[in-house]
């Protein structure tokens, strides 16, 4: 819990949007920067996804615990706790030497940042009403984008800068957003009715099967999401010869649409949807399909500006579908559970997450190149986004009350 005086639409939503782009800063800055981290530590592009799959497979089994820990020790000291793993597994990617302990760092990450989401979305459904919570979501997850978008600057100043200056600066910025979410905590126990009470709201959660439909789809969404932030870098590099500046600025543009996104198509479900925002999601991620198979078709020969306009196109939809989707995922069941929605939707998300890189890896490794690995990511997100679209039942009555 935070200081009640807090205005939801200042102080709030400024500490809660804030935790993301520090969150984000880390583990995004490792796959930003990752042509100069591969050349350094000797690795190939199967490894550098594993980077990635190493992150998720924290928020995996770390998913479904944060939901719980959200919904019982409240916002501030969940986020307190985030800040201060996330900072640890910063500090231990800045001082690593070879790939295991690459791997553990990022998974340290990963244990920090799976507390983030369920704390955050449980804010919003805390201090915003219903009317407004979408486009709350949306300005808080535009902490992602733009966490991106430091990281993408970091990535295109690896050239004169040593890339583990980025590691620290992530870190330090973590402790710091970790000490102010201390100074806010309110301090609560936790006895063993309410421990049995948590088991049993849990187990709600994991029966119900309208939004399991919605965190399967879940899966295939961030697969996409994460491969295209993954490799779109070493693509830009290897297919079309762009230098590492201009990758890792695509990269930066790519989550500013990305954070516009959030903004705009959260705005738009509360405001000219009705609330009814499972065909804006299903819109989406149609969209960014399309877009991904166009990906198919670039050469070397190919404008470096094209490349740029599609990785911008793919921002607005691919990275812009998550503030939505929570919101979608905390309104399916009533709100003294939306933290255990929301990290059983994590669980799922990291399923994506960890395994669509590494998968996307291989494929470009030894199965096809990058044609084929974009084909495969277009093919699973419009599988997703047709699953919420004939699966997933959205109930007004339960968002609203």
């Amino acid at each position: 819990m935070i200081d009640t005086q807090l205005n939801p639409w200042r102080g709030r939503i400024v500490l809660l949007t804030l935790v993301h782009v520090v969150g984000t800063i880390g583990y995004t800055s490792v796959m930003t920067m990752a042509p100069v981290i591969r050349a350094d530590l000797d690795l190939n592009a199967t490894q550098v996804g594993s980077f990635m799959s190493a992150f998720y497979l924290a928020l995996i089994l770390g998913a479904i615990p944060a939901g719980v820990l959200a919904d019982r020790l409240g916002v501030a000291l969940s986020l307190t706790l985030a800040s201060f793993l996330m900072a640890a597994g910063a500090v231990m990617f800045a001082a690593i030497s070879s790939y295991v302990p690459a791997v553990l760092a990022t998974f340290t990450m990963g244990l920090g940042y799976a507390l983030v989401n369920p704390a955050t979305a449980k804010g919003v459904l805390n201090w915003f009403k219903p009317k407004h919570r979408a486009t709350a979501m949306g300005i808080k997850q535009m902490g992602v984008p733009m966490g991106g978008l430091v990281a993408a600057g970091f990535g295109a100043m690896v050239v004169f800068m040593p890339w583990r200056v980025a590691l620290w600066i992530a870190a330090t910025a973590s402790v710091v957003i970790g000490l102010i979410w201390w100074r806010l905590i309110q301090r609560r126990t936790i006895g063993g009715g309410e421990l049995r009470a948590t088991l049993r709201e849990l187990k709600s959660v994991m029966t119900n099967g309208n939004l399991m439909k919605l965190n399967l789809a879940s899966v295939s969404f961030n697969a996409g999401q994460q491969s295209f932030i993954t490799y779109l870098t070493l693509f830009l590099r290897d297919v079309a010869g762009a230098s590492q500046p201009f990758a890792a600025l695509c990269v930066g543009f790519s989550q500013i649409t990305g954070a516009a996104g959030r903004i705009f198509w959260a705005f738009f479900s509360d405001r000219f949807a009705d609330g009814r925002r499972k065909g804006v999601v299903v819109g989406i991620m149609t969209t960014a399909a399309a877009l991904v198979f166009v990906f198919t078709a670039a050469s070397p020969s190919w404008h470096l500006a094209v490349l740029a306009i599609l990785a911008l196109a793919l921002g607005g939809t691919m990275l812009a579908y998550a503030a939505l989707l929570h919101t979608i995922c905390a309104e399916a069941l009533k709100q003294s559970l939306a933290g255990a929605a929301i990290g059983s939707n994590l669980f799922a998300t990291s399923l994506g997450g960890m395994f669509g890189p590494i998968i996307f890896g291989l494929i470009v490794d030894h199965a096809g190149g990058y044609r084929a690995a974009w084909t495969a990511t277009g093919i699973l997100v419009l599988a997703g986004a047709m699953l919420v679209a004939f699966g997933f039942k959205e109930d007004k009555s339960v968002r609203e009350s």
